[in-house]
C-alpha cells in the first residue's frame, strides 16, 4: 500500500471541479460583467491546468504548464483591469480563486504540488532578467548613452595633437591586452584542429598582457602624458608638426580622430567577445545541471518577456504607446515593457502566495491535507455567493449558488476519502452515483423549501413593510435552511468516516 496514489478518485473529483465551474459561472454572470467573469474563470482553469502539467515527466509538458501559469496570471491582471470600476470585482476574483483551488485538488492535489513553487520561482527569475534587459534597451533607445559617451571620450582624446598621440598609444596597448585575452576564448569556441599553425596563432603572438609590457614603455608614456597635460608641451608638439612640411599635415590628420575610431572599433569588438564569454558562463551557471528542465520551468517567463519586448518594439514602430497616459516619469526611464513585466512579477507573486498559503493550511490541523482545495474552494464559492447577494443577485440564484457550493465540498471530500482508501484509479461509479444523488436530492429539497418560504410562506404570514425587507428576510431564511442541511451533511460524512476507520 506504500505506492498507493491517494489523490481524489478521478471521476468523482472531476464532477466536483465541473460543479465548481458551473456555480462560478452561474453566480458570476448573474451579478458581474460577462467578459470579466469569463476571463476570471478561464484564468483559473489555466492556473489549475498549469499546476497539473507541472507534475508531468516530460520537459514539453512542464513547459506547457509554465506557460499556462503565466496565462492564468495574466488573466488575473486582465480581471483586475476589466473589473476595477465595478463593485463585483472581489466576487469575481473570489470565484476565480475558488475554481482554481477545487480543480487543482481534483486533478493534482494542492498539497502534493511540490513543483509549483519551483516553477513560480524560475518564471519569476526569467521575468526579473527580462526587466533588467528591458530597462537597458529602453535607456539605449531613448537616451543613446553609448553614443554620447563615445563622442565625449573621443573629443577629450583628440583635444590636442599631443594628447591624441599619447591616447592613441594607450589605446593600442589596450587592444593588445584585449587581444591576449580574447584569442584563447575564440580558440575555445572553435573545434579542435590538428597541430598546425592557424590564423589565431599569429594573433596570440601579437597579444601582450599589461603586465608583460616593459617598464620603460610605461615610463615613456608617463612622461608623454605629463608633457601633454602642460600647455607648453602641447604648443611645442604643434609647432613641431607645423615645422614638418609633408609628414606634419598627414600626422595631424591621422591624430584628428581617424585612427582613434579605427582602434576603438577593434576594441569594442574584442570587448564584445569577452562579454559574450562571460555571458556564456553566467547562462551555464543559471541553467544548472539540467538546462532542459530549467528552461522548461522558465518557459512561461521567457515567453512573456519575448512578447513584451517584441510588442513594445512593434507598437513603437506603429507610433502607438504600450501604456496609456502621458509620457514622463518612471515609464520614460525604465520603459513600458519593464513596467508591464514588473506588474506581471507582482501578479505572479500574489498568485504564488495565495496558492502556497492554502497549501499550508493542513499544517494548522483544521483542514485535511487530502481535501484542502475542495474545502477552501467551496468556502470561497459560498462567501462569493453571499457577496453577490449583497450586490443584488436574484434570490433563487443565491440559494442555488450556496447549495452548489455545499455540493462541491461534499463531492470533493467524498472523492478524497475514496482516493485515500482505495487509490485514485479506483472504480467509484456506484459509490459516486449513490452519494452524489443523495446529497443533490437533500440540497434540492432544501432549495425548494427555501424558495417556497421566500415566495409563499413569508409573504402570507408576515407581509413585509418594504420590498427591501422582504428580500433580506427571505435570503436570510434560505441561507439558514441551507446551513442546517450542510450541518446534517457534515455529520453524515463524519459518521461514515468513523465507521470506515
Amino acid at each position: 500500500m506504500s505506492g498507493l496514489d491517494g489523490r481524489p478518485v478521478r471521476s468523482t473529483a472531476a464532477l466536483s471541479g465541473t460543479l465548481a465551474v458551473a456555480v462560478a459561472l452561474l453566480v458570476g454572470l448573474g451579478v458581474g460583467d460577462p467578459l470579466t467573469v469569463l476571463v476570471s474563470v478561464g484564468g483559473a482553469l489555466s492556473l489549475a491546468g498549469g499546476i497539473w502539467a507541472l507534475d508531468g515527466g516530460s520537459n514539453a509538458r512542464v513547459a506547457g504548464g509554465s506557460v499556462a501559469l503565466l496565462v492564468g496570471t495574466l488573466c488575473l491582471g486582465a480581471t483586475l483591469t476589466l473589473g476595477a470600476s465595478t463593485p463585483a470585482l472581489f466576487v469575481t476574483l473570489g470565484l476565480g480563486l475558488a475554481v482554481t483551488l477545487v480543480v487543482t485538488d481534483a486533478t493534482t492535489g494542492l498539497a502534493r504540488s511540490d513543483s509549483l513553487g519551483t516553477a513560480l520561482r524560475e518564471s519569476g527569475n526569467a521575468l526579473l532578467v527580462g526587466i533588467v534587459l528591458a530597462v537597458l534597451l529602453n535607456l539605449l533607445v531613448e537616451f543613446d548613452p553609448l553614443t554620447a559617451v563615445a563622442a565625449a571620450v573621443l573629443a577629450l582624446a583628440v583635444s590636442s595633437s599631443l594628447v591624441a598621440f599619447v591616447t592613441l598609444q594607450l589605446a593600442v596597448l589596450g587592444v593588445l591586452a584585449l587581444l591576449d585575452r580574447t584569442v584563447p576564448i575564440v580558440d575555445g569556441w572553435l573545434p579542435d584542429r590538428p597541430d598546425s599553425e592557424g590564423p589565431l596563432d599569429g594573433l596570440a603572438d601579437a597579444g601582450v598582457a599589461a603586465t608583460d609590457v616593459p617598464k620603460t614603455v610605461w615610463a615613456v608614456l608617463g612622461v608623454e602624458l605629463f608633457v601633454a597635460l602642460t600647455p607648453f608641451g602641447r604648443a611645442l608638439f604643434a609647432l613641431f608638426l607645423d615645422g614638418v612640411p609633408l609628414v606634419g599635415p598627414v600626422l595631424e590628420f591621422a591624430l584628428s580622430g581617424v585612427l582613434h575610431v579605427a582602434v576603438g572599433l577593434v576594441a569594442v569588438a574584442l570587448v564584445g567577445v569577452v562579454a559574450a564569454d562571460g555571458l556564456r558562463h553566467w547562462v551555464a551557471d543559471w541553467l544548472g545541471d539540467d538546462p532542459a528542465r530549467t528552461l522548461s520551468l522558465q518557459a512561461g517567463g521567457l515567453l512573456t518577456v519575448a512578447l513584451a519586448l517584441v510588442g513594445t518594439a512593434a507598437l513603437s514602430v506603429l507610433g502607438r504607446p504600450l501604456l496609456p497616459g502621458p509620457d514622463g516619469g518612471v515609464t520614460t526611464v525604465v520603459g513600458p515593457a519593464a513596467v508591464v513585466l514588473g506588474a506581471v512579477v507582482s501578479l505572479l507573486l500574489v498568485t504564488g502566495i495565495a496558492l502556497q498559503a492554502v497549501a499550508l493550511l493542513p499544517d494548522t490541523g483544521f483542514v485535511a491535507p487530502t481535501s484542502v482545495g475542495f474545502t477552501v474552494g467551496s468556502a470561497l464559492l459560498f462567501l462569493s455567493t453571499l457577496g453577490a447577494a449583497e450586490l443584488g443577485l436574484w434570490t433563487p440564484l443565491v440559494v442555488v449558488g450556496v447549495a452548489g457550493a455545499l455540493l462541491v465540498w461534499d463531492t470533493g471530500v467524498h472523492a478524497s476519502g475514496l482516493g485515500a482508501q482505495l487509490g485514485r484509479a479506483a472504480e467509484s461509479t456506484d459509490s459516486q452515483y449513490v452519494h452524489v444523488t443523495g446529497s443533490a436530492a437533500v440540497l434540492a429539497t432544501a432549495v425548494v423549501v427555501a424558495l417556497a418560504a421566500r415566495y409563499l410562506l413569508v409573504p402570507a404570514l408576515a407581509p413585509p413593510a418594504s420590498p427591501e425587507a422582504a428580500w433580506r428576510s427571505a435570503v436570510a431564511l434560505g441561507l439558514v435552511l441551507v446551513a442546517l442541511v450542510a450541518f446534517g451533511l457534515a455529520l453524515t460524512v463524519r459518521e461514515k468516516r468513523s465507521v470506515a476507520e
